[in-house]
């Protein structure tokens, strides 16, 4: 825009302009505005098109906008879309003549959203690296809901499009200046090794490719970025010794996150590199075919499928892993056997498998709320769920004891004692009894939780409602105050009743004009000089008097200090946690 046409510009559009500025290209940014996120200029024009909304304008301004309340579903469209999505959000309470200070809290893309309400239960949502060094190619994939960071390499084409359509990622980025990479991912030509017997489509419609800075996939840039994430002197512990591409992928996804869209990645605390030979090779059609994820044909059921048959899970986090097991097979007989060993000893003794079962569902979907509460966007609720599945670890780990105690004994061993020498029994237990190790009790946390946070809290976590009595003297002092008051507004009530002789007088409150005295037309004969008239009605008047302004403003002011107090300590409890 021309230095005259910005001058022009309001506050409030120079401040979206500033923004707006320092967004990466192809973002949207919504502008919140009151109760609704507003889109401008060529943004405004994009989302009345994806969106359906009425574009209008505004000073010829074009411009359209969606209620803050139901912005979700209107986000999930747009990342759909392909589109990325900045938040700008009001950070203070609006002030007549006062421009509202507004930043941007988060850019959303459809690789990286972790809202619950946005992704699929039983699906991982990957955001994929891609690139080449030398003759080989590096394959990196995040969750950022759950954490999950894998990383691969291959000098096959063919292998690298294949573990693409396996990982499914919902967005893919790319050294944008590497043009064979960039034909190769968007279909423009086929793998150079690709199998002839084979009819194999690289891309996915549903895939969101973009092209990134190809500095960022430098070797020793990639090095040094994920070994300032992962506070690490060298990657050697990870499993990337000598494995470039691969480093070179992963670096340029925490970059990404990192730089380009602002994320906090507390939760993302290892990278695991795997070798495609660990697993049974199965290409995108074998997988189809076999209808291992989904049915081939669109009017079968969705449980038509192996997936659907075997899913008897009952937390998400079950769902998910069971789809990568399907798409991904062990080759390896040792694995095999501990894996099947395991599931044999639940079905020998179902007692056990029932018990388990019912421990499991209130575990609900540990990992991506745990990856909310790091990335401080859970709420409250969220915090209830993790105390509530932290609670279910002792009685989980005395079902697992109790269940390979059992198979011991009835297979006549009385010992869980490893000898260091294998054994069928140690194979059979092997698996469970690593899952009882690994599984950590937190009776700290537990406790914090249950002495901070109430049952059932609300949906929201700065209206109040969240934080136990008893947990902080000063909003504990707050609330006898509000308390108090209130009792002093219904004394006040009765003792009018009593001076004034008007038996329907009532004391009330709404939001636009505080506490008030109402009277009937039929007693307005009846009013003491002292009342102040504030509004008429068509059956009554409402009155003030200084007494009654007075003790509202002790209400509503520990109503307010009560709110942003209990935020404060709902922020500790849930940075402490």
């Amino acid at each position: 825009m021309a230095g005259s046409q910005h001058s022009q510009l309001t506050p409030m559009m120079a401040q979206y302009r500033q923004i707006k500025n320092q967004l990466p290209d192809n973002t949207l940014l919504l502008f919140h505005l009151g109760d609704f996120y507003e889109l401008f200029y060529d943004d405004a024009k994009i989302g009345s098109s994806v969106l359906g909304l009425v574009l209008t304008k505004r000073n010829g301004v074009p411009m359209c906008g969606i209620p803050v309340h139901s912005a979700t579903t209107y986000i999930n469209r747009l990342l759909k879309a392909g589109y990325r999505v900045a938040l700008c959000d009001q950070l203070e309470e609006p002030r007549p003549g006062k421009l509202v200070r507004r930043d941007v809290t988060q850019i959303l893309s459809p690789g990286t959203h972790i809202d619950e309400q946005i992704l699929e239960a039983d699906r991982n949502n990957y955001l994929a690296g891609v690139c080449s060094v030398g003759k080989m190619y590096g394959l990196a994939y995040l969750d950022l809901s759950t954490g999950e960071f894998k990383v691969t390499e291959t000098d096959s084409e063919y292998r690298l499009l294949v573990e693409l359509m396996t990982v499914r990622p919902a967005e893919v980025i790319y050294p944008a200046e590497d043009v064979a990479l960039v034909d190769l991912l968007r279909g423009k030509r086929l793998p150079a090794d690709q199998p002839h017997n084979v009819v194999f489509s690289p891309t996915d419609s549903r895939w969101i490719f973009n092209g990134y800075d190809g500095w960022v996939f430098d070797v020793g840039t990639a090095e040094q970025v994920l070994s300032d994430h992962f506070k690490v002197i060298t990657l050697d512990g990870f499993g990337l010794k000598g494995h470039q591409a691969a480093i070179s992928a992963a670096g340029a996804i925490i970059h990404y996150l990192t730089q380009q869209l602002r994320r906090d990645l507390q939760h993302v605390t290892r990278i695991s590199f795997y070798q495609q030979s660990q697993y049974l090779f199965l290409d995108h059609s074998t997988i189809r075919n076999l209808e291992v994820l989904e049915p081939l044909s669109k009017d079968a059921p969705p449980n038509a499928s192996l997936y659907g048959v075997l899913n008897r899970t009952v937390t998400p986090m079950g769902a998910r892993r069971l789809r990568q097991w399907l798409v991904r097979p062990l080759n390896n007989l040792n694995e095999i056997v501990r894996r099947l060993a395991a599931v044999e000893i639940f079905t020998q003794f179902p007692q056990f498998l029932d018990r388990f079962r019912k421990q499991l569902t209130e575990v609900r979907d540990l990992e991506r709320t745990l990856s909310r509460i790091t990335a401080g966007n859970a709420t409250a609720r969220e915090l209830v769920r993790l105390r509530i599945a932290l609670e279910q670890i002792p009685p989980i780990k005395e079902t697992l004891t109790e269940l390979v105690n059992h198979a011991c004994s009835v297979t006549g061993s009385d010992t869980l004692v490893d000898s260091g020498v294998p054994s069928d029994q140690q194979v059979r237990t092997g698996l469970l009894k690593e899952l009882i190790s690994d599984l950590e009790e937190q009776p700290g946390l537990v406790d914090v939780i249950k002495r901070a946070i109430v049952d059932d809290p609300p949906a929201t976590v700065k209206e109040g409602g969240i934080i136990k009595d008893g947990f902080d003297p000063q909003l504990d002092e707050l609330r006898a105050a509000m308390r108090n008051h209130r009792e002093w507004i219904a004394q006040l009530q009765q003792r009018e009743i009593q001076r004034t002789g008007i038996q329907s007088l009532k004391v009330r409150y709404n939001a636009v004009f505080g506490y008030y005295i109402e009277v009937t037309k039929a007693n307005l004969d009846k009013v003491p000089p002292d009342y102040i008239r504030k509004q008429t009605l068509v059956g009554a008047e409402r009155f003030i008097t200084p007494e009654l302004k007075e003790i509202e403003s002790k209400i509503l002011g520990a109503e307010e200090r009560s709110v942003k107090l209990e935020y404060e300590l709902f922020q500790q409890v849930r940075e402490q946690v």
